[in-house]
């Protein structure tokens, strides 16, 4: 990992940090972790939203009128709203999907839970995720939380990480296996 991704993960690991503090604080954890939820489901079913807010082309205040007509559409909190515009003015809206994945980490820690990191090529319909939660369940028990990514890369199939175990069925590490066998090594 470079020391770029370190200090953005840092980054939003900061910002994440001092949110669940405030939510905490204001005891308004499950909505603001629910308008997470919400922001991050946009983000990973809409490519244009996605590129469009990690974008260095568009400003920050572009963003922000982006991000608040597509929330007030739904009953966003207001610490939620304050902490977008937080974001964009400090020009940090664009690793907003980074801080809600350490949001999500955090609130798992914290309630005790076993977070399990579920990597896929295509975003995966709610009959998928269902299925994948009731086995990943059965294996590592109710106390789970579930981490949908996805990423092209994999080909097809998936990768599942939960704590130090990693199930990886895709497609590209298929091939990579395959071309090492070829190899004779």
């Amino acid at each position: 990992m470079s020391s770029k991704n370190t200090s953005v993960n840092l980054i939003a690991n900061r910002y994440a940090s001092a949110l669940y503090d405030l939510a905490s604080d204001s005891k308004c954890i499950e909505e603001v972790l629910k308008n997470l939820e919400f922001i991050n489901t946009v983000f990973e079913n809409n490519k244009d939203f996605k590129l469009l807010i990690k974008s260095p082309l568009i400003n920050s205040s572009d963003k922000l009128i982006i991000l608040e007509k597509i929330t007030s559409k739904n009953s966003i909190h207001n610490l939620t709203l304050k902490f977008i515009k937080l974001l964009s003015t400090n020009k940090r809206i664009n690793i907003l999907n980074l801080i809600i994945l350490e949001f999500n980490k955090i609130n798992s820690q914290k309630r005790g839970d076993v977070l399990a990191n579920i990597t896929s090529a295509d975003v995966l319909n709610n009959n998928q995720k269902d299925e994948i939660n009731n086995k990943l369940k059965k294996l590592f028990g109710d106390k789970l939380s579930l981490n949908f990514n996805t990423d092209k890369n994999i080909i097809g199939g998936l990768i599942i990480k939960v704590g130090s175990k990693m199930i990886d069925t895709s497609i590209s590490s298929k091939i990579n296996n395959l071309e090492i066998a070829m190899r004779g090594n």
